[in-house]
C-alpha cells in the first residue's frame, strides 16, 4: 500500500522503501550480505524495524534483548561467532513464521550488524578519549 503524502517526490519515495524492503527479503544471501555492508546502523535498523511490522510479532526491544543475552552470556564465556546461535536465540519469539522461510535470518542477520557497527563505533569513541 501506497501513500501519498506531499506530492509524487514523497511517493517515489516511499515506492522505492518498498522495493529495497523486498528487495532485501528475496534476494541471494550473497546480494544481502552486498547490500547490507555500505549501510549505517541507522539504516539496519530501519530495515529491522520495518521487517518486523511487516512480519509481526515482538517488539524491536524483545528482539535486541534476546540478542544481546546471547552476545553476553552468562557463564562468562565467550560471544557466539556463528551466526546460528544468534538465529536460534530469536527465532522462538516467531512462532508464526514458518522455519523454511529465511526472514527471520535476515531480520537477525540486520539487527546484529546494527548492533556490531554501533559498537564498533563506541569502541572507538572510548579509544579516541583516552
Amino acid at each position: 500500500m501506497l501513500i501519498e503524502v506531499n506530492g509524487s517526490e514523497d511517493r517515489k519515495v516511499i515506492e522505492m522503501t518498498h522495493i529495497e524492503i523486498d528487495r532485501l527479503l528475496s534476494c541471494t544471501v550473497d546480494e544481502l550480505i552486498a547490500l547490507v555492508e555500505p549501510m549505517s546502523a541507522d539504516n539496519c535498523e530501519h530495515y529491522t524495524r520495518t521487517i518486523l511490522g511487516r512480519i509481526g510479532g515482538p517488539s524491536f526491544e524483545q528482539v535486541m534483548t534476546r540478542i544481546v543475552e546471547t552476545a553476553v552470556p552468562k557463564d562468562g564465556d565467550r560471544p557466539p561467532t556463528h551466526s546460528d546461535a544468534y538465529y536460534f536465540a530469536v527465532c522462538d519469539l516467531f512462532p508464526h513464521v514458518k522455519r523454511d522461510n529465511d526472514v527471520v535470518g535476515r531480520l537477525v542477520f540486520l539487527a546484529t550488524y546494527m548492533a556490531t557497527l554501533r559498537l564498533e563505533k563506541h569502541h572507538t569513541t572510548l579509544q579516541a578519549r583516552t
